[in-house]
Order: structure tokens, then sequence, then C-alpha cells
């Protein structure tokens, strides 16, 4: 388990911080978009600093994940970011292939996967005394 463990912590940090350099220096090609996809992802670009934030956070989440000490953190930080991605595959990038089924279930996995393996530190986190 603990080699899984690494293998879900180290390929979902690289992911998140692959992809979170390419927010500022593009070295990934476009995936095919669906009009409404592509509508969504220029807005969010157009406000001139959300893109470059979510960028930061995804590089900071992704080294925080890799390290074992911090998984927790990391997790905290890409969590919202992972839902977002979820759902803007979900609803607007279904139509154009099987590609987003399988980054859903990639994020899924490792996601609740990691967290599960750390609930005594999220039962501490989130203790009501």
């Amino acid at each position: 388990m603990k080699q899984i463990d690494m293998v879900l912590r180290v390929l979902l940090g690289t992911v998140f911080i692959l992809f979170g350099f390419n927010k500022f220096y593009v070295y990934m090609p476009t995936p095919p978009m669906t009009p409404n996809a592509a509508n969504f992802i220029a807005a969010i670009i157009s406000t001139g600093y959300l893109w470059e934030l979510v960028g930061v956070l995804e590089i900071s989440g992704g080294i925080l994940v890799i390290c074992r000490k911090t998984t927790v953190i990391g997790l905290i930080i890409l969590t919202p970011i992972i839902i977002n991605i979820i759902l803007y595959l979900g609803f607007l990038q279904y139509s154009i292939g099987p590609a987003p089924f399988l980054m859903i279930f990639f994020l899924l996995l490792s996601c609740i996967t990691l967290a599960w393996k750390r609930k005594a530190k999220w039962e501490k986190l989130f203790q009501l005394r």
C-alpha cells in the first residue's frame, strides 16, 4: 500500500505541477474543446488574475502532495480545484471522447485514496473540541 500511495502522490502532484506551469509558460498543446468549454476558459483567462492564481495553487498544491508529510495540506489546496476540473470535464467536455472521463476517474481515485489513507489526520483537523 505504501508504494501505491507514493505512486498516486507523485502522479497527482506531477500532473498539477505540469498543468500549473503551463498556465505561465505554454508548452503543452491545447486539447480539443467544445465551444462552451472554450468560452469558460477564455472567461477565466480574461479576468487577468484568476488563471495565474489557479496556476500558483496547482503548483504549490502539487509540490505539497508529493511530499509525504504535507500531503493533507496539498489535498486541502487542490480539492476545490479538483472538484472544478471534474465538473468542467463532466459538464462541458463530455462530448469530446473518453479522455475527460479517464481524467475524472484518475482525479477521483487518487484524491479519495490519498485522503482515505490519511483519515486520522482529517479527523483531527475537523474535531469540534
